[in-house]
């Protein structure tokens, strides 16, 4: 009789927690809708570092984030800013003044994120920070273009050939790079190297804090990359191809943004490393507000 007594109380004991822990640990999903300032560069074959703090330009979007759980979070947001690269960045370095390529370029990214909390916190908290990471897929769309500097004494402006001479009045003009396929592609010559899209995909992994200001507003700062799968973003990769081809094919312009050194240089040598792919970095602030509520849903995972 006793062994039984003391199991019912047991059970009922486990019962009565079980049903405390699942009332505290019971939450309500929310839907947040927000804002994004911050930052973006580039690296890539006009950079020689990873972070290049003279490539950074603003960058703003906005993002709505659903909350299912304590746990996990669902966002969709969209970013616009700009990237750039410079071989003048690094005077020092001889190979790249010689070279002197550059370009600058608007940049859409459309992602769709996953963020994994690292700790729990209560929708309806006031105070606290959540750290987090996330990872997804982007979708992005960029245009490089280069600015045009007029040179008489180039060594594109042939004595026999007055193509050249005919971009004078182009002197400072800012160039769209991808139709001038100034690494040959798509021409008859060189029609394996096949021309690159203006919209690619990305892979973004980052991290990030989010700060609890209130049960409906939450202010936030993260950091990501997005890893691409071209090399591109820049308008270099492989090596420099026959000016003659460039300019039979696409004109004078496509020959004079292929090679901008100040000395011609050889078809088939380097002009950038195709070997790695290039990539680019957004961070900033985010500001977000709760604007639903959902009914109650299963105990979040702690």
């Amino acid at each position: 009789m006793k062994k039984g007594v003391s199991l019912v109380a047991i059970c009922l004991f486990l019962l009565t927690a079980s049903t405390a822990n699942a009332q505290q640990w019971t939450r309500k999903s929310s839907l947040e809708f927000g804002f994004m300032v911050g930052g973006s560069n580039y690296s890539g074959d006009l950079t020689d570092k990873y972070f290049e703090t003279e490539g950074i330009h603003a960058n703003g979007g906005i993002l709505v984030r659903y909350n299912p759980v304590q746990r996990f979070s669902f966002r969709v947001g969209v970013n616009y800013g700009q990237i750039s690269g410079y071989d003048s960045w690094y005077a020092n370095d001889e190979l790249r003044s010689n070279r002197n390529l550059h370009f600058e370029s608007d940049l859409w990214d459309f992602h769709a994120a996953f963020d994994l909390n690292l700790n729990t916190f209560d929708f309806q908290q006031e105070r606290g920070v959540i750290p987090y990471i996330f990872g997804g897929v982007s979708v992005f769309k960029y245009n490089p273009q280069a600015q045009f500097f007029y040179d008489p004494n180039s060594w594109q402006n042939l004595p026999n050939d007055n193509s050249y001479e005919t971009l004078a009045d182009r002197d400072e003009a800012w160039i769209e790079l991808q139709p001038l396929g100034t690494e040959g592609q798509e021409t008859t010559e060189y029609n394996d190297i096949k021309r690159y899209s203006l919209t690619q995909f990305a892979i973004p992994v980052g991290a990030g804090f989010k700060f609890k200001l209130s049960p409906s507003w939450t202010f936030g700062i993260e950091y990501s990359t997005r890893f691409t799968f071209t090399d591109y973003l820049d308008d270099v990769s492989g090596v420099y191809a026959e000016p003659v081809f460039l300019e039979a094919q696409y004109g004078a312009m496509s020959k004079a943004m292929a090679d901008r050194s100040p000395t011609e240089n050889l078809a088939g040598t380097a002009r950038g490393d195709e070997a790695k792919r290039d990539l680019y970095n957004i961070f900033g602030i985010t500001l977000t507000y709760k604007i639903i509520n959902s009914g109650e849903v299963c105990p979040a995972f702690r």
